[in-house]
């Protein structure tokens, strides 16, 4: 479940609520709570409504309760991920020349 109590499926895209990151589900599984360690150090308890989702665009997980699952109205491709010629980040990087900056450059504003 997310935070607003919306169940999250697999390829489902989500929002990080903390940082605004978002992406694509990759995988789930199910948040242990270590109030429920019994003597044997073996989980007898878990919560129901908590899973570790795993975003696509960080490879991290985040707990379900801090994600807030997307409509398709709310998935939009950031300016800096695409560019109007099509173009992707690493594409533009690749057009840059290579160049050195030594210590004898100018200092100041102007």
């Amino acid at each position: 479940m997310d935070i607003r109590k919306k169940p999250i499926k697999k390829d489902d895209f989500v929002r990080y609520t903390e940082t605004g990151v978002s992406g694509k589900v990759l995988d789930i599984i199910p948040y242990s709570s270590l109030d429920g360690v019994n003597k044997d150090s073996k989980v007898v308890i878990s919560n129901q409504d908590k899973f570790w989702i795993k975003i696509d665009k960080t490879g991290l997980w985040y707990l379900s309760d801090s994600l807030e699952l997307l409509d398709e109205r709310d998935i939009k491709k950031s300016r800096f991920e695409e560019g109007s010629d099509g173009k992707n980040v690493e594409e533009f990087t690749n057009d840059f020349e290579d160049m050195e900056i030594d210590s004898s450059a100018g200092i100041g504003g102007g």
